[in-house]
Parts: structure tokens; sequence; C-alpha cells
């Protein structure tokens, strides 16, 4: 099955929406009760781009940052898993949200226990996940913007933060790493001030999560406005750092805002489409898979496209994708069928969940975007790091993208590549999505100070 979901988990893996689960993102603690004795477990959750996932600690197996995976949150329902020695493990959970706990029944070998954990004291987390900083809150035409004001302590450039894809928190929390978080106070030290903030719906920022790239152009734009007004005399100079879509959303607001340099982090210079499209060659390649599979991937997402594009029935597609599904689970295991329930109910949560996201207005803004119509337009200095191992925005094509752009709009445009850097500026193995909670929460060698040289030369 995982071969014919793959092409609709990657741009689901890119986009939200849907209910909303960032609460369910932080640390959480607690046990499972086997035979009298509590085993400790840890968990760090994580809540990007509509998708749930994170690691598990057992310190007293000396096993950590193991990956899980979220097979199924549907209301206070949550289900995730890790692999063993022995096969996968199983947390069957109800969420309450208000008393921030999950509590359910621990399966693994034909067994079952009890366990409950309970979400840490996320104050910090609220505030930006650093103990510096004011929490503000800023009025848009959307509705309130909730974020983190970092100055340094004499007037510098400012430099506001813009989260990649999906409902993301202030420090754009992945698998437990705070980019944000980690890049703001990296640059209070070097001298610069930093502007993050939660997304719409997610933390204290109100509004509406399914959003276009261009209603989120609209609330950087007010913010910008606000930030200058508010804080002028201790702002030397505008700067808008933009992390993957983010950097779309940087662009399209460029010309209605005064701003003097723009940072693309891992952003694209192609149109959506053609992103996914890569992503999905990059990392079926990876994983070894055969190109026949690919291609009928690729001819899928096409399908889906069109359907976005042209507003179609829906009522295909998901005939199409039941039958196959259906042919795949006919071919598992008995003892795997069994498992998965009653059917039909488990192919149509399928469906809807990986056709969720596609049926977004964020989702056909997004693939009908190309970012090269407002970055070639641009007259201010703008710098493009990418991560050589990037496997969810490619950094060879866009890349080659952004030195055309550079060349033929004659851009002050500054391009680098960080060596061996994953989607997250992480010093990588694979740079693929699935080793992002395995790998150390720092970013790669050179990455800031790259940032910190350009932020110089203006």
């Amino acid at each position: 099955m995982k071969y014919l979901l793959f092409a609709i988990t990657l741009f689901t893996a890119q986009t939200v929406y849907g209910q909303n689960y960032s609460d369910v993102a932080g640390e959480w603690t607690g046990s499972i009760e086997i035979n009298g004795q509590n085993l400790t477990t840890e968990f760090t959750f994580s809540y990007q781009d509509g998708e749930l996932d994170g690691t598990i600690d057992i310190p007293q197996q000396m096993a950590f940052n193991m990956p899980i995976e979220f097979t199924k949150a549907e209301g206070d329902s949550l289900i995730f898993q890790f692999q063993t020695g022995t096969g996968v493990a199983v947390f069957r959970g109800i969420w309450e949200n208000s008393e921030s706990t999950i509590s359910g029944m621990f399966e693994q070998m034909n067994t079952s226990y009890p366990f409950s954990i309970e979400k840490k004291d996320d104050t910090l987390a609220d505030e930006g996940g650093t103990s510096n900083g004011t929490d503000i809150a800023i009025q848009t035409r959307a509705g309130q913007v909730s974020g983190t004001l970092l100055m340094a302590d004499e007037p510098a450039p400012l430099v506001i933060l813009l989260t990649g894809s999906g409902s993301q928190d202030r420090d754009e929390t992945v698998a437990g790493f705070k980019i944000f978080g980690q890049l703001a106070d990296s640059l209070y030290e070097y001298g610069y001030s930093s502007f993050r903030y939660d997304d719409r719906g997610v933390g204290r920022s109100t509004g509406e999560t399914d959003a276009t790239i261009y209603d989120l152009a609209q609330d950087l734009e007010d913010i910008v406005l606000h930030l200058q007004e508010e804080y002028g005399s201790s702002i030397s100079k505008t700067v808008l750092l933009g992390h993957s879509q983010g950097g779309l959303v940087a662009a399209i607001s460029s010309d209605e805002i005064s701003i003097d340099g723009i940072v693309f982090m891992g952003a694209p210079f192609l149109p959506g489409d053609e992103i996914i499209n890569n992503q999905i060659k990059s990392i079926s390649e990876a994983q070894g898979i055969e190109d026949e599979i690919v291609e009928q991937n690729l001819e899928f997402q096409q399908r889906i496209y069109e359907v976005v594009r042209n507003e179609d029935d829906w009522g295909e597609i998901e005939q199409d994708l039941y039958d196959r599904l259906e042919e795949q689970i006919n071919e598992l295991p008995e003892q795997q069928r069994e498992a998965l329930g009653d059917m039909d109910s488990f192919i149509r949560s399928q469906i809807n969940r990986q056709l969720a996201a596609a049926k977004t207005v964020w989702f056909k803004s997004f693939i009908e975007y190309d970012p090269q119509s407002d970055i070639s337009d641009l007259g201010i200095p703008m710098l493009a790091i990418f991560g050589e191992m990037d496997s969810q925005v490619i950094a060879e094509p866009n890349r080659a993208k952004a030195e055309s752009l550079k060349e033929d709009s004659d851009l002050n445009l500054t391009i680098v590549e960080i060596e061996s850097a994953n989607h997250l500026f992480q010093q990588s193995n694979t740079g693929l999505p699935s080793e992002y909670g395995m790998l150390e929460k720092r970013f790669a060698d050179g990455f800031v100070e790259e940032i910190v040289e350009w932020l110089r030369s203006l």
C-alpha cells in the first residue's frame, strides 16, 4: 500500500486541513503499565502541514529517538505506532485536550497494556520556546496574529520569519526541532532583531487555517506595517526570511510593503505542481521504488491537478483509488487484513485523509502559482539558500531556476548551497523527511553564518 499511496501522501505532507491537532505538538511523558510495573515513555510530537509525527524514548530500555507514525487522528481518537525488533508496537488512545492527556491501550505481540501520557508544561513553548522576547498580538484583516518579538539591544535590522506550508507554530517546530526558535536566538546573538508568529488557527493566532498563499501574503503585509509603525525607531531595515512556502509569501507581498531584502530559505523557484512532482521522483529514487510505480503515481497526481484546476467532481478519482486500495489490501496476509478492521471503513477513511489536502483552497493556489512572476520584478537584495540534500524542495532544479532568473532579470540575488543539509537545514544522511526526528536538533555548519554574512552586506 505504501507504493499506491505514495504520490498522494507527498503533497499532504506539504499541507494541512481538517481538524487542527496543533495542541498535540510538544513533549509528553508517562508510562505503560505492564504486569504491575510502569515502563516510562517520553514522546516529542510535532504537527507540520496537517500531519502528526514524532519520536519516542524508552529510557529503561535504552531506546531513544525512535520515529513515531500516526495512523489515525479523528476527533479525540489517536493511533500511533513505532517499529520494534519484533514488529510494530501500537498505541490506541483518547486525547483529552482540556486535561492535556492521552490514555488508552498499548499493543505489542498480541498483548495489550494500559498507557497514559501527559503533556509537559508548555508555557515556554507558548511564549515561543525561548526565555527571550516579548509576546505580542497584531490585528490583521483576517484576525489576530500572535508572535514573539525579539529585539536587539540597539537599533538593528528586523528579520520577519515566515513558516513553510501548513499550520505551524511560531517556532516552526518539526519533529521536535524548533527551527525558528533556534534561528531567532542565533540572529539575536549576532545583533539582529526578529519576529516569528503562529500561523492562522495555531497557538494564539486566530483565523481560518485553509487559506491561499495570497491570503497569507495579506497577513504578512499587515504584520510588516504594524511592526514598522510601532517599532520604527528600533528598526534600521526590514528583511523577510521565508522557509519553503514562506519564500513564496514573501515574494507575493513584496509589492505592497517597504522591505529591504528577502532570504529564500529552501524556498521554491518553480511552480507548485513541479515542486510536488520533483519531490515524488526524488523520494521514490531514495526509497528504491520501481520506475513503473513512480510513473503511475505521477499520472495519478496529474489527474488530481486537473480536477483541482477545473474544479471537477472527485467521484471518479475516489472510486479508482478505492478499487486500487481494495485490490492491494486483498493481497495482504490474513492477519494484516484483520488488523485493519472493517475494510470498507478503512479504505474510505484513507481516501478522505489522503484527498482532504487537495480539496483545499490552499492547494489550488499552491499548484497554480509560479514564483517567477514576482521574483523577476524584485529590485531588492535577495539571498537564496538551498540544502544540498533537500528532498522536499530539490536543490538542483530550483537553484538552476534561481540562477536563470538572476541572469535574465539582472537580479541582486546571492545563491548558496549548504553541504549535506536537508529541508530543515540539519546535517543529514539521506535528506528524507523520515529522518528529521532522528537527527541532531541543530543547524548544519555554515547555515546561520551565510545568512548573517548576507545581512551584513545590506
